[in-house]
């Protein structure tokens, strides 16, 4: 083959090569996908109905957007009717005020149960199973009776929740020194841990 067929044969490859790429430039097509995570948040409420000197149906809400494990503290005294301030001498259960518990709630010396209440040795109220958003947990306090009105001071019962996210088990760990074991929160014992 003489020196110029092969400079022809040569120019014919590099133009079919430069059309092949030229084509496959024109398509190819490149696309950018953009995810936004969101953060999620537990936001705990109390959930009550209050008709004169009966507060009943105490019970809590995940209003978050994620789902969590809730615990809550209850907390009854007298205030002066006056001042608002805290007053040191302590109602009397039975004397002063008639208190019924949800038939949910059980001692933390007891099994655990999915969805129940449970009063651990801290002195806080447990809820066992993870809340959904915007879902609430059973009655804790079904009600709570002044029996005897007292002349400058009112009997206050006062209900906090707290909540802390469900996923991963080791948040509900570090937080509050629970455990959590097919599912079901394990709260803290007298020992000082689950």
């Amino acid at each position: 083959m003489s020196k110029r067929k092969r400079i022809i044969a040569l120019l014919v490859g590099v133009i079919l090569l430069a059309g092949t790429a030229g084509t496959l430039a024109w398509l190819s097509v490149t696309g950018v996908l953009v995810n936004q995570f969101g953060i999620g948040s537990v936001t705990p409420s109390v959930q009550e109905k209050l008709d004169g000197n009966v507060k009943s149906d105490v019970k809590a809400k995940n209003t978050g957007t994620a789902p969590a494990y809730i615990r809550a503290a209850v907390d009854i005294y007298w205030q002066d009717a006056t001042s608002g301030a805290r007053m040191w001498e302590e109602p009397q259960a039975g004397k002063d005020y008639k208190i019924v518990w949800s038939d949910s709630l059980r001692d933390v010396s007891g099994a655990n149960s999915a969805s129940s209440w449970v009063k651990a040795s801290d002195g806080f109220y447990y809820w066992t199973s993870p809340v959904a958003p915007n879902t609430e947990t059973d009655v804790l306090i079904a009600s709570v009776t002044e029996l005897k009105a007292t002349e400058g001071r009112n009997l206050v019962v006062d209900v906090s929740t707290q909540a802390v996210q469900s996923v991963p088990d080791d948040a509900v760990r570090e937080a509050w020194n629970c455990m959590v074991q097919d599912s079901v929160l394990i709260p803290p014992y007298a020992n000082g841990g689950a």
